[in-house]
């Protein structure tokens, strides 16, 4: 069974990973559930777990198979995009191609490969204990200082302090990696056109 701070930074990163994809689907195109499409490609962020010293999600998108010159796989195209995420200043800890198959409402079989790339976050990434004790003793010398919102399930400053923090970094590093997977998407892609063209 899970321990509370297991649980507690399981809704922390659950929350976050949720208000980026609601986020994503403001700024593009909203696609089923709570996945998103740029430039025709569809992406989706999957369920945080709690990892011995942190958190790990996956974020994936779908191989555009359709636009693939004759002979290039998508396998191939799957490995250019993992090459360029590799580039990033932060790094998927994992990479996989997945194929998932669909029935539609018409009984028709919808077959697409994805690219799925898995991040993780250390504690040490994802907030700073020192500073957190420096700001509890600064709240603890300022009484009148307005405290930070109640989190549920947390009785203590400092654990407040901790899952906001989590929260706050996670959405930014997310995005960030989502933001990199668009990038490496867009590279691969502008690739092709130009073996296209030959």
């Amino acid at each position: 069974m899970a321990t509370l701070q297991e649980q507690l930074f399981i809704q922390a990163a659950t929350r976050s990973l949720n208000d980026l994809a609601k986020d994503l689907r403001k700024k593009y195109e909203p696609k089923k559930g709570d996945r998103f499409s740029v430039k025709g490609i569809t992406y989706e962020i999957g369920p945080p777990r709690y990892v011995e010293d942190g958190i790990r999600f996956e974020i994936s998108s779908k191989i555009p198979g359709e636009e693939l010159p004759t002979g290039y796989s998508e396998t191939k195209y799957f490995k250019e995009i993992k090459k360029v995420c590799q580039k990033a200043d932060k790094k998927p800890s994992s990479g996989d191609m997945e194929n998932i198959i669909r029935e539609t409402r018409d009984q028709e079989r919808k077959e697409r490969d994805y690219v799925k790339l898995s991040y993780q976050y250390s504690k040490n990434e994802l907030f700073d204990e020192k500073k957190v004790i420096k700001e509890v003793e600064e709240f603890s010398k300022n009484p009148d200082k307005e405290k930070p919102p109640a989190v549920p399930g947390t009785n203590t400053l400092a654990a407040r302090l901790i899952l906001i923090r989590l929260e706050g970094t996670l959405l930014e590093g997310a995005e960030k990696n989502i933001q990199d997977l668009i990038k490496a998407n867009d590279a691969v892609r502008s690739k092709l056109k130009k073996l296209k063209s030959k």
